[in-house]
């Protein structure tokens, strides 16, 4: 049986270490170059690198616990995880920002407002994705 992990980017930089093979990711659907650079970088086991590339993956998930936190407690999520649904509006977002069909986002999740769309496109553009 393959064991990947299923928290995402950043919990993979400390999983890689202990033979992970590979990772669940939302951000692959608007930065897949990026989630190919950490797999293969953990792979060489060059963890320098999967440092810088976390920075900007952390950026991200930073950005998602501050939109989370805006809409308060959200009942489909476990206690001691802030960010629920925000993830499917944050993705679709950042894919019309890039030029892609993210489709409309349906509930439970929320759309993002004007001033986070412009956040978010702020901080991709910091991060080298746009």
């Amino acid at each position: 049986m393959t064991v990947v992990c299923g928290l995402g980017d950043l919990q993979f930089a400390y999983e890689a270490a202990l033979g992970c093979p590979g990772f669940v990711s939302w951000t692959a659907n608007i930065a897949p170059e990026m989630s190919l650079a950490l797999l293969e970088a953990a792979d060489a086991c060059d963890f320098w690198k999967v440092r810088e590339i976390i920075k900007t993956t952390g950026s991200l998930y930073e950005f998602a616990g501050v939109c989370a936190r805006h809409r308060g407690a959200d009942p489909w999520v476990l206690n001691g995880f802030a960010s629920g649904h925000i993830y499917v509006g944050i993705m679709k977002a950042a894919m019309e920002i890039l030029g892609l069909a993210g489709g409309p986002v349906r509930g439970p999740s929320d759309d993002l407002t004007g001033e986070e769309r412009a956040a978010l496109r702020s901080i991709m553009k910091t991060g080298g994705l746009l």
